[in-house]
């Protein structure tokens, strides 16, 4: 009963808010992926996805074509029934078919659907080296799904309560690994607690003894078994939810077979464009020795072919050109600006020591990257003056940039010496743990970026002749206000509120001319702020947020950030004032008088209902409607003064962003009990800011 109870309210939250055409969310891809060489078929569920047309990869040789399914109300309800965990927000389906091509590399690719009013948010797509086997959705511990040929990939989705079976024959001395992917599929899930898929895992023989268990791999949620078989037999797999959820969003793919799987590479570090060799742990290896050359500075990973396969992917960190990296150094080594340390807690003495030259009143900064780069450390540093007394300690510090991360264990230390000395730096394991997997990378920093800032969604959708726009959001500590620089829109394109002021997350609009070509198109955005040295520059990373457990959001970077150009509505709402000009308002006054102006196309004469675009309690406009033949009216936005009293002995008053929303009403759909109306159009004016003063 109070499964339910929570359900009707995520369902009322859901309703109350306006589920408008124009955006497409992608909530699952069933099977995820596709052995390479190959055309599979899979399913995509989410929110208005049955409008898309297209499919977009980040590999020209990933290629698919989208196809709507059509389902009846009746279908949609009964998938939908409030007794079980589903979701509105899964309830268009299509299919898709995919073609991989021969030589596309084994790993996970970014999908997204497109459609004529937009793109959708991005789910990774896995190119694989072996093939679908897809569950039927019925099995059971007396008749599992029947594995015939190993290795496979192993599809399928857990139900409310339910335990998916395989069984496959396996013979004695065979070293089995049963690799899951799940919450690489779908990252996060708004409406779950913890806020991800939690799969457990276990084999057992023909008589029900268990072979082989896990629930996790490392510090990895997605569990892995290597296990020795004991004897020729038949063995069946289980997997389930940990606290049996479920849903088509908790979806896995369970690598099975004698397959390479690397459980270790070393070293784990190295610099771009030089070859690194490494030492490989691992099973079902054909060799132990690899080479590597990487071209990206910062995380990659790694895929490791041989005659049996793909393995799995492991991180690789890579310095820029020009730092020396220095491995495995003897005790009390020195630790400088133009060098790195590779190193791990290989003693059992459970502690590394290292040299730091300090000058007086100059900040010491030292990064480590451990569990960034797969590492099993939960790192601590801590530096000791010349008489061994400790004068700073950091544990856990929080890399926004790692948005699919919830545990930050890796620390960044800072200090300022009063006077010029050498310094001992320690790094050890919270939990004393030690050996080559306890690996980390140390870095000297002169400074470190105060703030990073995102922009999303990564896909911007804007109507020819209209407008549309993206948020930056910057965590960190940066002096307000800041310049936004948009690079790469054509020209007649144009944009408001590029100047940040007064918060850290900001709107800015970006509005095609009339007459747009419908295209795709990337764009860069950097970020513009003062220093005592001078103005600097920064990239603003491209991100799609994600919502984890109903509340936590996080920056998933994107390959890219493109505007697509879509084609026209009948209407474009525009503002009778300057963007850039500030719209002041004072403490006493009651209402804001805003000139709102339509250009209509010929022949569309359709009411325009005009609302607040974005909400805020501080303001509030009653339903305004621009009727028939009206070019432009003047609407008045109310004032909330209980809420303005807060501000009233503030030294810095706030700004605040707007926009004003023009709807075309379009169908009513009903949800059980309830009803709503969709929008037919729905466009946007360019946001304004408004000053509050006294």
């Amino acid at each position: 009963m109070k499964n339910r109870r929570v359900l009707l309210f995520i369902l009322s939250l859901l309703l109350a808010t306006p589920l408008y055409a124009q955006k497409l969310s992608l909530g699952f891809l069933y099977p995820a992926g596709g052995e390479v060489g190959t055309t599979v078929e899979i399913e995509g569920g989410g929110l208005n996805i049955n409008k898309a047309t297209k499919v977009l990869f980040n590999h020209p040789g990933i290629k698919g074509e989208v196809t709507p399914v059509k389902e009846s109300a009746a279908a949609k309800r009964k998938r939908r029934r409030l007794n079980d965990q589903s979701s509105p927000q899964l309830a268009d389906r299509v299919k898709i078919r995919i073609t991989i091509d021969a030589d596309v590399p084994c790993g996970m690719y970014d999908l997204r659907l497109q459609g004529a009013s937009g793109v959708s948010n991005m789910l990774p797509f896995e190119v694989a080296s072996y093939p679908n086997f897809v569950e039927d959705g019925k099995s059971s511990l007396k008749k599992p799904n029947e594995v015939k040929t190993l290795p496979a990939v192993l599809c399928g989705y857990v139900t409310p309560g339910g335990v998916d079976y395989f069984t496959f024959s396996g013979s004695e001395g065979q070293t089995i690994v049963a690799s899951v992917k799940a919450r690489q599929l779908v990252p996060y899930i708004a409406d779950a607690v913890p806020g991800w898929f939690q799969p457990v895992l276990k084999i057992v023989d023909s008589q029900g003894r268990e072979v082989a268990y896990s629930d996790d791999y490392h510090h990895n949620v997605d569990p892995v078994i290597i296990t020795t078989l004991p004897k020729d037999d038949n063995y069946t797999i289980f997997i389930h939810d940990a606290i049996y959820r479920g849903r088509e969003d908790f979806n896995y793919r369970i690598h099975l077979g004698v397959i390479p799987f690397v459980t270790g590479r070393y070293p784990a570090y190295g610099t771009v464009g030089k070859s690194v060799k490494q030492r490989l742990a691992g099973v079902n290896l054909d060799a132990t020795t690899a080479k590597v050359k990487v071209k990206k500075e910062g995380y990659n990973q790694l895929i490791y072919t041989d005659s049996k396969g793909a393995s799995n992917a492991v991180p690789f960190y890579a310095l820029p050109k020009g730092v020396k990296l220095v491995q495995n150094p003897k005790e009390g080594a020195l630790l400088t600006f133009s060098s790195a340390i590779s190193d791990s807690l290989t003693s059992n003495a459970k502690i590394k020591r290292y040299r730091l030259y300090a000058e007086a009143k100059q900040p010491v900064i030292v990064e480590l990257i451990g569990r960034r780069n797969g590492s099993r450390i939960d790192a601590v540093m801590r530096l000791r003056d010349q008489y061994g007394k400790v004068v700073a300690k950091a544990d856990d510090t929080e890399d926004p940039m790692q948005g699919l991360m919830t545990f930050h264990a890796d620390p960044v230390l800072k200090y300022k010496p009063k006077r010029t000395e050498v310094l001992i730096l320690e790094v050890e394991d919270l939990h004393q743990g030690y050996g080559e997997d306890y690996h980390y990378l140390l870095r000297r920093h002169k400074q470190m970026p105060s703030f990073n800032a995102f922009v999303s969604p990564a896909n911007i959708t804007v109507p020819a002749g209209g407008t549309s726009s993206f948020r930056v959001d910057i965590e960190g500590k940066v002096k307000l206000p800041v310049d936004l620089i948009v690079d790469g829109l054509p020209s007649g394109f144009t944009t408001s509120s590029l100047k940040i002021r007064g918060t850290r997350k900001w709107n800015v609009s970006v509005t095609a001319p009339k007459g747009a070509d419908i295209e795709r198109f990337p764009i860069e955005v950097k970020i513009e702020y003062s220093t005592p040295d001078g103005p600097m520059q920064a990239d603003v990373v491209p991100a799609d947020n994600m919502m984890q457990a109903f509340y936590y959001t996080h920056h998933i970077q994107a390959a890219e950030l493109a505007v697509d150009v879509t084609h026209a509505s009948p209407y474009r709402m525009l503002l009778g004032f300057d963007t850039e000009q500030e719209v002041t308002v004072r403490m006493q006054d009651e209402v804001i008088p805003i000139k709102i102006k339509i250009d209509r196309d010929a022949g569309f004469d359709d009411p325009v209902e005009l609302i607040l675009g974005n909400k805020n309690r501080i303001f509030s406009l009653e339903p305004i409607t621009l009727l028939p033949g009206e070019k432009e009216k003047v609407i008045y936005i109310r004032l909330n003064h209980e809420l303005l009293e807060r501000y009233k002995r503030r030294k810095n008053l706030p700004y605040w962003q707007m926009s004003i929303a023009g709807t075309v009403k379009g169908e009513i759909v009903k949800q059980g009990k309830r009803t709503f109306q969709n929008a037919k159009y729905r466009e946007i004016t360019p946001f304004f800011v408004i000053k509050l003063t006294r």
